[in-house]
């Protein structure tokens, strides 16, 4: 498999929004409503967010996965962010998403250090994320990388009421 990660554009847009629709609803369907899926999809990927996003880059970068030319991944990360227990100039990997069916190539860590890559070479010093306490395989997939939790936070999705760890690394 020949594996390709490319900074997406504003040309891109549908791709991102496809993938982001496919690889939430593989992710996330098994512990949700179809409604409530349906719902975050329609508000978070719909192509007036994505395209809006991709147009602000000094606030928003998106990197494209593609095996063998077809997209099969992506990254999402906000520049500048900040939080009460962090110190110094960091950056959230707000999304890292890879279709179900290249969950064992290596995509996802190929994309991790993309994201790493990148607020590197913009001076960042952290990186964090939230990612929901109760997948363990994405928990331990960010430690592979040197995340450790530093806080909780709640994220619902429809009516229900998820607990997700902070965890930050340090770059």
């Amino acid at each position: 498999m020949h594996l390709e990660i490319k900074q997406a554009s504003l040309n891109d847009t549908a791709t991102i929004c496809q993938l982001a629709a496919n690889t939430f609803y593989e992710t996330f369907r098994p512990y949700n409503s179809e409604e409530d899926i349906q719902d975050y999809i329609k508000k978070a990927y719909n192509t007036l967010v994505i395209s809006a996003q991709l147009a602000t880059a000094e606030l928003y970068y998106f990197a494209i996965a593609y095996a063998n030319e077809q997209p099969v991944g992506y990254i999402k990360l906000i520049f500048n962010q900040t939080h009460p227990k962090l110190r110094g100039k960091t950056t959230e990997l707000e999304k890292i998403y890879v279709l179900k069916k290249y969950w064992d190539t290596k995509t996802g860590a190929a994309l991790m250090q993309h994201a790493k890559e990148v607020c590197k070479q913009h001076g960042f010093e952290n990186l964090y994320l939230g990612v929901w306490q109760e997948n363990e395989r994405a928990v331990n997939f960010y430690r592979k990388f040197g995340f450790e939790v530093f806080d909780t936070r709640q994220f619902k999705l429809g009516n229900r009421l998820c607990e997700d760890y902070m965890m930050c690394a340090t770059l």
